[in-house]
Formats: structure tokens, C-alpha cells, sequence
């Protein structure tokens, strides 16, 4: 049965899982409709063999917006527009998903094996859902199945790494909305000034200052993201309380001459390579920087409106002893 074309375009959602989302699908040539090699390498091969000519239902393939999400409607538990979005996506995992755990319409364990060797990945990815698929059919494993159950390379472990974030970064949305209840319009203002500086210097720590040559690297660059984002709004919510940092604005001075005397160490070792630093390079943290540098000064601005009692330099002082031991994390070995 002919089915909707792949369009690849990702336009929203989280970067890092709509990266691997992409890298998946670009590696196989037809990923819905391609059949296991006639020779096969590997023993789930074999197996997804007999479940290439699976019949999709024609009623379930519906219509769906361009662009959609599937694992975001599927995330709302929007079942029916993340089934119709998954086949004009060709998003084989929240097809196994729907299929295998009943979401939407009739548990099909035969439908949920044809995508779950569509979707392909590590052998033993593939092999470790079709055995999960056959301990729910037998009655062995009763609870819902996820496409991030049975990963083992490093690949995948960056896409749920992503999606575990994805929705972690939702929860804490509620609780920055229910922090800024009885704010100001103008310290609301701010605060929404410095979160987005502070979001281009969290993905530049990301992308530039973690290592990202290996497998897991995607898994890495989100840990690397959401340490910085939990920590800001941990932060912000002591702040609330009154617990304030011990920094003072005398204290800034001293801090810089640290800060600057660590940033050239860091520099030099990199441009030396004396280290294992992998990706991280020289031009890269010089980015990274800059926009550090833009960041304290949001944080200056957003303190000043929210926090007046407490002075700028002593603000610049804390995130300068922070950025300072960030950096020196760079070189540790």
C-alpha cells in the first residue's frame, strides 16, 4: 500500500532529537517500505522478514498538517493526529508505539513489528523490540512500550536523552510561570530578556565546549544544556527565598583577573592540544564566551529590576567564579 513521501524539514521541537530523528531516516533509502536484505547479516533480519508485507489499514493512514510532530502529539497523548502525522512523517517509532500498546486503535503486535524493524537502528536495538513485543502479545510485560525501552547505541541514547529533556523543560516552565505570579511587567520583561540570552550561551556550551565526537554525543550535548537550564531556575527560586550569593561587589575585581588568567590557560592548552578535548577548540570557546559575556550582563539587568538590594558587581561576581570553574572543567583530566 503506497504511502505518504518523507519530508525531513524539522522546524520546531527540540534540536537535538530532530538531528538524530533525521540522521535515522536519511540512513535507510525508503524506511516504511524497504524490505530486510535478501541475504541477512544479522538475526533480527530474518525475523523482520516475515513481517515486511504487514497490511497497514487504510483508514488509520488518514491526513495530517505539514511539518506535524508525531512524537510531540504523541507526547499530548493526541493519539489519533500523532498516528496520521507518523505516516506522512514516516515515524516508525511512534507507529511501533501506537501499534503495540493499543493508543488510538487495535493492538496489532504483527503492525508493530513490521515498524519496529523499519525503524531500524542497532541490531540489538531491533532485536530487543521484537522480543518486548512478543512479552506483551504473550502477557509477559503488560506495561506501555516506548521506542527508548531497548536502546543500546549511542545514536539513540541522544534522541531519548533529548525527549527525556523535551519534557523536563516543560515542567519547568510551569514552575517559572508560577515564580513570576507577582512580578512586575518590567521584571517579567527582564526575565524573559536574560532566559534567552542565557538559552544562546547554554546551546553554544552544548555544541562548542563538549566533546562531540563520539556516538553519544548527542546525550552529552543535552546533559551538558540541561545541567545549565535546572541550574538557572534552582537558582532563581533561592534568590525568592532570600538566599542570596555570599559574593560582594569588591569581590568582582579579583574574580575577572581569575576569570581572564583562566580563560588564556584554556585557550593555550586547546590551541597546544595537550589534552583530550576532542571537538572543543580554541574558536569555540571564544564563542562561547561572548556570549557569556552577554549573558552576565542580562543577568545584571534582570537582578537590577528584581533584586535591587543586591549589587551588580556583587551579581558578577558569582557568575564569574562559575564561569571561571566551567572553564577550568574544560581542561580537567
Amino acid at each position: 500500500m503506497p504511502l505518504p513521501s518523507i519530508d525531513f524539514t524539522m522546524t520546531r521541537g527540540n534540536p537535538v532529537r530532530n538531528f538524530v530523528i533525521a540522521t535515522i531516516g536519511l540512513l535507510l533509502s525508503n524506511p516504511l517500505l524497504a524490505a530486510p536484505p535478501d541475504d541477512p547479516q544479522w538475526p533480527h533480519e530474518a525475523e523482520c522478514k516475515k513481517w515486511t508485507d504487514v497490511a497497514v489499514p487504510a483508514r488509520d493512514i488518514g491526513s495530517a498538517a505539514q511539518h506535524c510532530d508525531a512524537q510531540a502529539l504523541y507526547d499530548n497523548r493526541d493519539f489519533a493526529a500523532a498516528r496520521q502525522c507518523a505516516y506522512r512523517e514516516r515515524d516508525s517509532g511512534v507507529l511501533m508505539m501506537l501499534y503495540a500498546n493499543g493508543e488510538g486503535v487495535a493492538r496489532n503486535i504483527p503492525l508493530a513489528k513490521r515498524f519496529a524493524c523499519e525503524f531500524d537502528g542497532a541490531p540489538a536495538e531491533v532485536s530487543g523490540r521484537l522480543e518486548h513485543l512478543d512479552a506483551i502479545a504473550s502477557g509477559k510485560d503488560r506495561k506501555p512500550m516506548d521506542i527508548c525501552d531497548d536502546i543500546t547505541s549511542g545514536m539513540m541514547m541522544g534522541f531519548c536523552a533529548a525527549h527525556e529533556g523535551d519534557a523536563a523543560r516543560a515542567k519547568r516552565e510551569t514552575r517559572w510561570t508560577s515564580l513570576q505570579s507577582s512580578w512586575t511587567p518590567a521584571q517579567r520583561s527582564a526575565l524573559a530578556d536574560m532566559r534567552k540570552v542565557a538559552k544562546a550561551y547554554f546551546e553554544s556550551v552544548s555544541r562548542e565546549e563538549t566533546d562531540m565526537s563520539g556516538t553519544a554525543r548527542g546525550a552529552l550535548a543535552e546533559a551538558a544544556y540541561e545541567n545549565l537550564d535546572k541550574a538557572l531556575l534552582t537558582d532563581v527560586e533561592h534568590f525568592e527565598r532570600g538566599k542570596f550569593p555570599a559574593t560582594r561587589a569588591q569581590d568582582f575585581a579579583g574574580a575577572d583577573r581569575a576569570l581572564n588568567a583562566t580563560y588564556k590557560k584554556v585557550l593555550a592548552r586547546l590551541a597546544n592540544s595537550e589534552g583530550p578535548y576532542g571537538t572543543v577548540t580554541p574558536d569555540g570557546v571564544r564563542t562561547t564566551q561572548r556570549l557569556w559575556l552577554g549573558y552576565r550582563d542580562a543577568w545584571a539587568r534582570f537582578a537590577a529590576a528584581r533584586y535591587p538590594a543586591v549589587g551588580a558587581d556583587a551579581w558578577r561576581a558569582w557568575l564569574t567564579r562559575d564561569r571561571t570553574g566551567a572553564l577550568l572543567e574544560i581542561i580537567s583530566d
